[in-house]
């Protein structure tokens, strides 16, 4: 399953599994990992992130400009 900014990380060699969001706009990126055992499982730790990209992205669409801001708002 292809989902836009979010991609799944399963480590062997690290505790870590669960989804990281990464949004790019105006030379900014924004990077943040949801963990399936901070959320409780791997579709809670999805739904999380979806719904902070959502959240993210609608603010990007009203301005445009103020990437830094809106990331660090959700940093």
């Amino acid at each position: 399953m292809k989902i836009k900014n979010i991609t799944r990380y399963t480590y062997d060699t690290t505790a870590f599994q669960g989804w990281r969001l990464n949004i790019c706009r105006n030379s900014r990126q924004f990077t943040k990992y949801f963990s399936d055992k901070q959320f409780g499982s791997p579709e809670a730790a999805l739904q999380a992130a979806l719904t902070m990209r959502n959240s993210i992205i609608d603010e990007l669409k009203l301005r445009p400009n103020e990437s830094e801001t809106i990331f660090a708002r959700y940093r």
